[in-house]
């Protein structure tokens, strides 16, 4: 059975406690739309209540005596991608597996549509889309069957179905592929036939877990590019991914690591967090003797970093924007000027690394007794 839509067809799937399936949202006006009746009921959702899509208050979550969630807490506001970020293991799925009650909290609440996630009723449920890790689709069945047999289990018209049919087999570029058995095709075709059955009967609420996994590049980017459009059309998001470069395209992003929360916030914001501040590379025609000691002091600059050319210099500032034109008239002034200066933006990569080392650095100094004074994450609101 298809467990994303039987998940919102069958209530008996949602009381389950110790089961939990990620929810997913389909795409709308670029991926197709199924009418007045379920815009009417996202109008109807946001005009009568002004809370979050999602909100965690500080979750544990325990199997047996092992901890996997620690006491973590974050907001979906609706009409947003939240990016939850990290290496297997790391505690993800369970996340999103919660937020649709399959696991209920071993302590702290979760809200989903402003109810307990496991006391949803139809109507919210069929808001819902999920697409899981696995293939759970027929192998039997030819790619548009598969796709047929999803839309059958919410009732959609079979005039609406074939038009969703057409809109979707593009997007996830299987049109070529729509008659051939589920049992036939690549990993990562089975993955494209996941989402367009996900996408199916249009949900407002998506939650996807490793969406894109095993998918070309150039594909990645043109579904990234569909579920942002998604997104400006109001639809809400929860995606999971292994792709830490992915972040670029959220809203929010959480970066988890062995069950907790690292760091959250707009990826320019992580970006600041994992750096420091905003960085800018100097290059001189010239090494500079003692450069890095002087510019040290200046009171708006935070750090100085080597490169790999001894004349080439890396500076962290408060703010690239006002602080720029500061060091620039500086290096005219004591340093005779230099060759070129030009803002430096890490990948996400790099801010990953950064941000999960300085968490390993922080639990170590904890464990040996020297407890630093960190900063709370922001929490993505």
């Amino acid at each position: 059975m298809y467990a994303g839509v039987l998940l919102m067809a069958d209530s008996t799937i949602m009381q389950q406690p110790e089961s939990a399936i990620e929810p997913v949202e389909g795409l709308d006006t670029p991926v197709g739309s199924q009418g007045s009746r379920r815009r009417r009921m996202r109008g109807v959702r946001r005009s009568a209540s002004g809370e979050q899509a999602v909100t965690f208050e500080k979750v544990t979550k325990k199997f047996g005596k092992e901890e996997v969630l620690h006491g973590i807490t974050f907001r979906v506001p609706w009409g947003e991608i939240l990016g939850v970020i990290g290496p297997s293991g790391s505690g993800k799925t369970t996340t999103i597996r919660m937020i649709l009650g399959m696991y209920k909290p071993s302590s702290g609440a979760v809200r989903l549509f402003g109810r307990d996630p496991w006391k949803l009723r139809r109507g919210d449920r069929e808001r819902i889309g999920y697409m899981p890790q696995d293939f759970v689709l027929y192998p039997a069945l030819t790619v548009e069957e598969n796709l047929r047999f999803a839309a059958s289990l919410y009732g959609m018209p079979w005039w609406e179905t074939g038009r969703r049919i057409e809109t979707l087999l593009p997007f996830v570029d299987l049109v070529d592929a729509r008659k051939r058995r589920a049992e036939d095709l690549s990993g990562g075709m089975r993955r494209r036939l996941s989402l367009a059955a996900t996408l199916m009967h249009d949900p407002d609420f998506l939650v996807l877990d490793e969406p894109t996994a095993g998918i070309d590049p150039i594909l990645r980017t043109s579904i990234w590019d569909g579920l942002k459009s998604a997104r400006e059309d109001g639809k809400t998001m929860v995606i999971t991914t292994q792709y830490v470069a992915e972040a670029e395209y959220c809203d929010q992003v959480l970066l988890v690591h062995e069950g907790a929360i690292i760091a959250a916030g707009t990826p320019a914001e992580l970006r600041h967090a994992a750096s420091g501040g905003d960085m800018l590379d100097i290059h001189f025609d010239q090494p500079r003797p003692d450069i890095v000691m002087r510019l040290q002091a200046l009171p708006f600059v935070h750090g100085v970093e080597p490169l790999d050319r001894p004349e080439d210099i890396r500076v962290i500032v408060n703010n690239v924007s006002t602080d720029l034109p500061a060091l620039s008239e500086y290096c005219d002034r004591e340093e005779g000027g230099c060759v070129s200066m030009e803002p430096h933006i890490l990948t996400f990569d790099d801010v990953f690394v950064r941000l999960v080392s300085g968490a390993r650095d922080a639990e170590q100094d904890q464990h040996n007794g020297n407890p630093r004074d960190p900063t709370s994450p922001p929490v993505a609101a």
